[in-house]
């Protein structure tokens, strides 16, 4: 992945094409503290911080490396 700023922000359709998710799935692995939450810049604009996202797919990959060995 490329270096990002730290605080850039993603959209849920961004977001969506990174996970390969969809937003039902997104909002119920939230549900279950299992996904970063989003933040709130004012009325209905909701972001996510590439970052924290780019760590859950880091995640997830090192959870499948373990699961295969």
């Amino acid at each position: 992945m490329q270096n990002q700023p730290e605080n850039e922000l993603m959209r849920l359709n961004e977001v969506m094409a990174a996970v390969h998710y969809s937003r039902a799935s997104i909002y119920r692995l939230m549900n279950e503290n299992k996904f970063p939450k989003p933040i709130t810049l004012g009325g209905r604009s909701v972001f996510w911080v590439r970052t924290q996202i780019q760590d859950f797919i880091r995640e997830q990959i090192e959870k499948a490396k373990e699961e295969a060995a």
